[in-house]
């Protein structure tokens, strides 16, 4: 689920950017976007640690893809980005907030496509947890990259409708000044400043 997590997130990102902002006139829901991919981290981060000469075991075992899609990774990591946008003006707890939901998307969109998934909920229960609400649609069995070799085409246009739906909520309720957040300039100017 490479291309996948992008979609999704950013439609969570749409939709919890407008009630924090509506609560709060911040909105840094693109930090949402961000940790997007950030569980992933562990499909490469045994290869990089060896490099530099290091050997982190986790559970007596080396890390593999899973092992940091869990809620005690995501808490540590929410932690470590928000002390690090904390000096470029974002306040911790909206950073912490922002990440949280970003890798905890991640989580849950995993848990969604799979019924046998990771232990998300380590370190409370090492058990493979999954949700599967899409068996019908796809399994873990017959999971394969269809589209471009980044995304299952089933799981894909199912986030695509998610974004669509967000896009048009958020537009509904804001009208479209929302997206001058989320576009360069000469994209924006190009669709909607004519």
């Amino acid at each position: 689920m490479l291309g996948e997590h992008i979609i999704y997130s950013a439609a969570l990102a749409i939709l919890v950017g407008m009630l924090f902002y509506r609560f709060t006139g911040r909105d840094h829901s693109w930090i949402i976007i961000l940790c997007a991919w950030v569980p992933d981290i562990d499909l490469i981060a045994n290869g990089v640690l060896n490099r530099f000469g290091f050997t982190l075991l986790f559970e007596g075992h080396r890390i593999t893809h899973g092992v940091f899609h869990n809620i005690a990774i995501m808490v540590i990591f929410g932690i470590l980005l928000a002390f690090l946008l904390h000096p470029f003006g974002i306040r911790f707890l909206d950073a912490f907030f922002f990440a949280v939901i970003g890798f905890g998307a991640h989580l849950f969109e995993d848990a969604l496509v799979y019924k046998v998934g990771y232990p998300y909920l380590w370190p409370f229960s090492s058990e493979d947890l999954g949700i599967g609400l899409l068996p019908n649609i796809i399994s873990e069995e017959n999971y394969f990259r269809n589209f471009f070799g980044i995304a299952n085409t089933e799981v894909l246009i199912v986030g695509v409708v998610f974004l669509l739906v967000a896009i048009l909520i958020r537009t509904y309720v804001e009208g479209s000044g929302w997206i001058r957040w989320y576009m360069p300039d000469t994209i924006y100017k190009t669709f909607f400043n004519r």
